[in-house]
């Protein structure tokens, strides 16, 4: 990522706040999950609805005896109930994706994994706090959609940040790693002139 690139994100996201922004604090970049890990677990909610109504079909067409004015209630409520706990378990998918989210500023990478409908872990780390960052790449799909993990190593209380399934990881990496270097070299600059 170039300087013209960093300055472009800089503009993107002016208008972008979170909880415990710092006042002369710029985010570089706003990243979720690849849209193709939601579209997989998109995929297990429409075969679940495909069951309901291949259930409902073999249930009218081969056990119509079963059908009376009660049997058509159970089957009714049945269906409805199955398809409420997939409409759930959609919700929870796209709040697990939406709200799973790494965000890179100037000064810190802030980690804000959603766990469930009712928990959030928010960590944060200082770039000049990073040890290591790597990335990887696993299977065809990752690999020709260029998708992948972010491991962040550092010494503080979270030893490890993990930034699952991003787009465009290698390009994460080099941007961390220039603010990393960014950040060290003006820590030094600042000791030095003291």
């Amino acid at each position: 990522m170039t300087a013209k690139d960093i300055i472009k994100n800089r503009r993107k996201y002016r208008n972008y706040d979170f909880k415990d922004k710092k006042k002369n604090e710029d985010i570089i970049m706003i990243i979720r999950r690849h849209w193709l890990t939601f579209i997989f677990q998109f995929i297990l909610i429409v075969v679940g609805f495909v069951f309901i109504f291949v259930m409902h079909f073999v249930i009218t067409e081969f056990m119509p005896e079963i059908l009376t004015e009660q049997g058509q209630s159970i089957l009714f409520f049945v269906e409805t109930f199955l398809a409420m706990i997939l409409w759930l378990i959609a919700f929870i998918f796209w709040i697990d994706y939406y709200f799973d989210v790494w965000i890179i500023t100037d000064h810190r990478i802030v980690d804000i994994e959603q766990l469930g409908l009712f928990k959030r872990n928010v960590s944060e780390l200082e770039h000049s706090k990073i040890q290591d960052v790597t990335t990887e790449i696993h299977g065809i799909l990752p690999t020709l959609l260029k998708y992948g993990f972010v491991y962040v190593q550092t010494a503080g209380k979270k030893t490890r940040f993990i930034f699952k399934e991003v787009p465009r990881p290698m390009m994460i990496r080099k941007m961390i790693l220039q603010l990393q270097q960014k950040m060290i070299n003006k820590k030094s600059g600042n000791q030095k002139s003291e």
